[in-house]
């Protein structure tokens, strides 16, 4: 099969029926009274108002029916939780209820009520929502009764198995008086976390992935940076629903194969490694607000401590006169400096601004991520052995002895492990930032630091006795470092002064402040920029696309091209920079009478910054012009294009497709147009789940450059026609890219092509085959508008015809060079073919009997062939690998 005719996990049969979109809908049912001219537009426009309205509270209602006990728990967890504050309020108890216990002196009757009661109104709210999507989730999985029976006894085990773990934890690192006198409440979170993690064992393959990995992560670093023994119960119920739900869903009907998390769409991909990111930065904000302080990570939550400094004992801490305690009120000397506070807060606010440029696919926010997660490492090796080992007595024995290696294990993982992820999935990040604006904005931090480390420290020599004690220039030069790390950083290490004066506080606490600001200003400036040119320069090739292009220009506007404008600016030209090729995404689009002009005009672009320009994709008119100019073709595959204004299926050659059309109606499968915003939401999850089942089954990663996947669907001009059968099951999808000539759609492409792994036989041609009737359809109704061709695009380095489009001008064969690169891309093309099925997708494509039109690459410089069959290779396939070969290699050998 070929690439676009893989499938994903199927649904079960009790999936809600999908609401068809509006286009698609029948006319509406309400007509306009008779009523004056200027009345019936603002009629029209409430009577539609009203009705959306209407369709919303339906659907509302309709959710609340199909999940009845996730609203029901909800509502009466967030009832008693008011009622109980109610009845305590006027019994004149404190608030919030005090229900912490402790293992000493443990209070079963106060662990129970706290896992129904929340501490206040922000954790109420919390847990209300985070209570309604995790049974919201689980409900339509596993059934109310279920859900319920296995919610309970995950609770059950997890507050039994999670007090142990946290024992065992406290034992593990020589505090296990300090946890056995820890107040701790539990959470009302262990109670849905069960349900949640068994109904994950029935999800298709995207959901499954996305509430395990982002359950965890968030479970575990909640773990790490509080504490609190309700964690360790919360991790215990997750870790039991997941082995309830596998026993109960039985194994999955694929299996899964190694490293499958990392075979996935980028898209997906982003959105997971963003998530884990703004999980990770999160995690000073959950022990800052925690109660409990003894996370593997919580150093941080001294910043929110009751205990106050005591300023005699810092002053004989300061003088040298004790050491017993110095290293506590240090910390808490820092804690009650609000510059210190904001240079804590900036760091992980950075961090959020490159998990966002994680979802916008930046390649320098995933190299920043995982400089940031190593950095981490490093300080966490350096402060849990390299620093402990210069006065340990007994060297690693005292550390083993002291749980200091068990600790630096479990701080070094976490970051570790995410960085190391990272790395390996730095193909999905493409998006590179300009040299310039890199250079720049590291110039402007550098400056930034020396010019606040020079005010703090000519301040510091200049103005000594504002100090306490007084400052000396080694001393300015030990707290440097200081000024500028976050406080959690700062634990065990000695304070050398404190500022006495407001303006020393301010010199001394604003100069880290100043630097993060400033860090902050230029990653946003970096991520924003970025975003904006890449946005600015899409937008104006969207608008000049409009105006006028051939049947792949709509593949221009999508992410990775950049663009050269004709001096007009009523032109341009796609192009991708690779291996020093510029090579062009189809030919010039815009204002058809400049595009001859073009072709040269970009060619002289790319001389002038040393550049090969290649033509990739072209049509026969303008490889016939660049052949006039002294340059080389060859071609790379057919477009296949019907007419859909002469369709029909009748002879024996359309028998394959006529019997696809009357199995879909006999079957009750239906096909519906709209826009992927249009469709409801669960068929989006529908599609993304089957684009996601293809790339975990596929050996090779999802191809890029001329071939869309889900993120080209989201542009509101790309029509969608998906089938879908009488449960809301979609069983297969397809897109269409528009062609405007003059202002107006003349054609459409065929892209995306995917369907299910058990969808019936003959989905695609089916789906096809109502593309073309409804084209068919809408030129009849409107000859104006009527599209002239129906493209199914072309199969890439399939249907390849040297002998017949290769030659030179009067029948010349091809020359020794362009002859040698045929043949390696027709060895290409086969070596693919098992993974992405070229030739399979040519082979189907003749069913609708198109005409067949020869698409060609173009390039002045023979020289050049290796460098271009290597930038034709790694612009489909930017980042293969070698295990990703070694796969496909033993597809071809299977």
């Amino acid at each position: 099969m070929s690439e676009e005719q893989q499938h994903g996990n199927a649904r079960p049969a009790a999936m809600p029926q999908t609401r068809r979109p509006l286009r698609d809908a029948e006319p509406s049912r309400t007509k306009p009274t008779t009523t004056s001219r200027a009345t019936k537009p603002h009629t029209a426009r409430s009577s539609h108002a009203a009705e959306s309205w209407r369709e919303l509270a339906g659907d509302a209602r309709q959710w609340g029916d199909d999940h009845r006990l996730a609203v029901t728990a909800t509502a009466a967890l967030v009832t008693l939780n008011l009622a109980t504050w109610l009845v305590a309020a006027m019994a004149g108890f404190a608030f919030p209820l005090r229900l912490s216990t402790s293992m000493a002196a443990f209070n079963a009757g106060k662990l129970i009520c706290s896992l129904f009661l929340a501490r206040g109104v922000i954790q109420l709210i919390l847990d209300a929502v985070l209570w309604l999507v995790m049974l919201s989730i689980a409900e339509p999985w596993l059934g109310r009764v279920r859900t319920v029976v296995t919610a309970l006894a995950c609770a059950a085990g997890g507050v039994l198995a999670g007090l142990t773990l946290c024992a065992a934890a406290g034992w593990m690192f020589q505090d296990s008086l300090f946890v056995s006198r820890m107040r701790f409440a539990l959470s009302p979170l262990v109670l849905p976390v069960g349900a949640l993690m068994a109904a994950s064992a029935f999800c298709s393959h995207l959901w499954r992935r996305r509430i395990r990995l982002v359950g965890y992560v968030a479970i575990l670093v909640t773990l790490l940076y509080s504490g609190n023994p309700s964690g360790y119960c919360i991790l215990a119920a997750a870790l039991i629903g997941h082995a309830a739900g596998r026993v109960m869903a039985g194994p999955p009907a694929h299996v899964e194969a190694e490293w499958h998390w990392l075979r996935s769409t980028s898209f997906e991909a982003r959105r997971m490694f963003a998530a884990i990111a703004v999980v990770l930065a999160l995690g000073p904000v959950i022990a800052i607000t925690s109660h409990n302080h003894a996370g593997l990570l919580s150093t941080i939550g001294l910043l929110m401590s009751p205990v106050s400094v005591d300023n005699g004992m810092l002053a004989k801490c300061l003088a040298g006169d004790t050491h017993s305690g110095c290293f506590l009120q240090f910390d808490l000397l820092r804690a009650s400096m609000p510059g210190a506070v904001l240079r804590s807060l900036l760091p992980i606010a950075v961090t959020l601004v490159l998990a966002w440029g994680l979802y916008r696919g930046r390649r320098f926010a995933a190299i920043c991520t995982v400089a940031i997660n190593l950095f981490t490492v490093a300080i966490a090796v350096a402060y849990y052995l390299v620093v402990p080992l210069s006065f340990a007595p007994d060297g690693m024995a005292s550390l083993l002895q002291h749980g200091a290696i068990v600790a630096c294990v479990a701080n070094v993982l976490p970051p570790l492990l995410f960085a190391i992820a990272l790395l390996a999935a730095m193909k999905h990040f493409p998006i590179r930032i300009g040299r310039r604006r890199l250079v720049g904005g590291i110039g402007a931090i550098v400056l930034a630091w020396l010019a606040c480390a020079a005010i703090y420290l000519i301040y510091g020599i200049a103005q000594p006795a504002t100090f306490s004690p007084r400052a000396t220039a080694s001393s300015l030069l030990a707290e440097l470092p200081g000024r500028f790390l976050p406080i959690g950083f700062l634990s065990h290490m000695k304070l050398s002064f404190v500022p006495r004066t407001p303006m020393a506080s301010i010199v001394y606490q604003g100069a880290g402040l100043v630097f993060w600001i400033v860090v902050l200003a230029v990653v946003i400036h970096w991520m924003g920029d970025v975003s904006e040119s890449n946005e600015r320069a899409r937008a104006r090739a969207e608008r000049l696309v409009e105006t006028g292009g051939e049947s792949m220009s709509f593949m221009t506007t999508w992410e990775g091209n950049s663009y050269w404008l004709s001096p007009t600016g009523r032109s341009a030209v796609a192009y991708r920079v690779l291996n020093g090729i510029a090579l062009t995404c189809t030919g010039p689009f815009g204002d058809p009478a400049e595009w001859m002009d073009d072709l040269n005009g970009f060619a002289q672009h790319c001389a002038e910054r040393l550049l090969s320009p290649v033509f990739y994709s072209v049509h026969r008119e303008q490889r016939d012009a660049l052949l006039e100019a002294g340059w080389n073709s060859i071609e790379v595959g057919s477009e296949m294009v019907v007419d859909p204004r002469g369709w029909k299926t009748t002879g024996k050659k359309w028998q394959d497709v006529r019997t696809a059309i009357n199995k879909a109606k006999r079957d009750g499968v239906t096909d519906v147009q709209s826009t992927f915003l249009e469709a409801s939401l669960d068929v989006r999850e529908q599609i993304e789940d089957i684009s996601e089942e293809w790339a975990r089954l596929k050996a090779l990663p999802e191809m890029k450059f001329t071939l869309g996947g889900v993120e080209e669907l989201r542009d509101p001009r790309v029509r969608l026609l998906y089938a879908i059968d009488a449960d809301g099951r979609v069983l297969g999808v397809t897109s269409w890219l528009p062609t405007w000539r003059d202002g107006r759609i003349v054609g459409w492409t065929l892209d995306f092509m995917r369907h299910r792994t058990d969808s019936p036989n003959g989905i695609m041609e089916f789906l096809i085959a109502r593309m073309a009737e409804r084209l068919r359809d809408e030129g009849l109704a409107d000859s104006d508008h009527a599209v002239e061709f129906m493209s199914l695009s072309a199969a890439p380095l399939a249907g390849m015809n040297p002998e017949r489009d290769n030659a030179q001008e009067g029948g010349v064969p091809a020359g020794e060079g362009t002859q040698v690169l045929q043949h390696a891309l027709q060895i290409v093309a086969d070596w693919m073919e098992p993974a992405y099925g070229f030739h399979s997708l040519f082979n189907f494509k003749h069913k609708f009997q198109p005409t067949e039109v020869p698409v060609y690459v173009c390039y002045p410089d023979p020289a050049a062939l290796p460098q271009i069959g290597l930038a034709v290779v790694r612009a489909y396939v930017p980042s293969v690998t070698p295990a990703e070969v070694a796969g496909m290699l033993s597809t071809l050998r299977s």
